[in-house]
């Protein structure tokens, strides 16, 4: 906004004189004439308009009979013109700077959305990204799991084989009776606490506990391997000793 001196020279050599804030030189000069009028009705006052400074401070007063133009303007063209629609929201965000000593504006809410949206969006592809690499472990963790357990159930049948070579020759009846009631108690045993520490890995995963979650994976493996293990000699010790009706 520039600020200028417009004035009007009577015939009668008469000056008057004012300031005004405006856009540009011809604004400036349309507000020579209307006050030229005031004077002089016929028309004929010598309008000069003036330039002091470019670019000047105006008051709230002034901005806001501005933006009453402004609002006249978009009143005009009608509330479905495309400039209407343009500054839907617009003219009520500037009366409010102008009230409130505010600097709020329809791109500033727009990139503070997009910013925050942003933000949020690369919290969950972050998250996303550590829970697939989690599920990714894990699954690596019962593959290794598998693998043991078949590894388990080759060595079961090998001990079967061998131990059924043996059989009757190695164990008296009363202690097969007790190694099957130990094997079988350890087993139990291990398949809780494998079963607790498999539940207690899936909710630390779930609510992103890694550290947890590795600990519980690996009591996971330990009881499991026990129980495995319980269960191959269980297997192999299978009847020695007069055990049949044991099952």
């Amino acid at each position: 906004m520039n600020l200028y001196e417009i004035s009007a020279t009577l015939e009668n050599g008469a000056v008057h004189k004012t300031k005004i804030y405006e856009i540009n030189q011809e604004r400036a000069l349309n507000r020579a004439s209307k006050f030229a009028l005031q004077f002089d009705a016929t028309g004929c006052a010598k309008k000069t308009v003036q330039l002091i400074r470019k670019n000047a401070g105006v008051s709230k007063d002034t901005e806001r009979d501005f933006l009453n133009e402004i609002k006249e303007i978009l009143e005009g063209l009608g509330e479905n013109s495309y400039c209407a629609m343009a500054f839907e929201g617009c003219v009520e965000d500037a009366e409010e700077n102008i009230d409130n000593d505010f600097a709020v504006s329809m791109k500033g809410r727009w990139e503070s959305e997009k910013k925050a949206h942003e933000e949020t969006r690369e919290g969950l592809i972050g998250k996303l990204n550590d829970r697939i690499k989690r599920v990714a472990e894990l699954e690596a963790e019962v593959q290794k799991a598998r693998q043991m357990e078949a590894q388990a159930r080759k060595e079961a049948a090998e001990d079967k084989i061998a131990l059924e070579k043996a059989r009757g020759k190695i164990l008296p009846d009363n202690v097969a009776t007790e190694l099957t009631i130990m094997l079988r108690k350890q087993a139990d045993e291990a398949a809780k606490e494998a079963l607790y520490y498999a539940d207690r890995m899936a909710a630390e995963v779930e609510n992103s506990v890694p550290v947890g979650a590795s600990n519980s994976a690996k009591n996971f493996r330990k009881y499991r391997k026990a129980q495995v293990d319980a269960l191959r000699l269980l297997g192999a010790l299978g009847n020695i000793g007069g055990s049949e009706n044991d099952d």
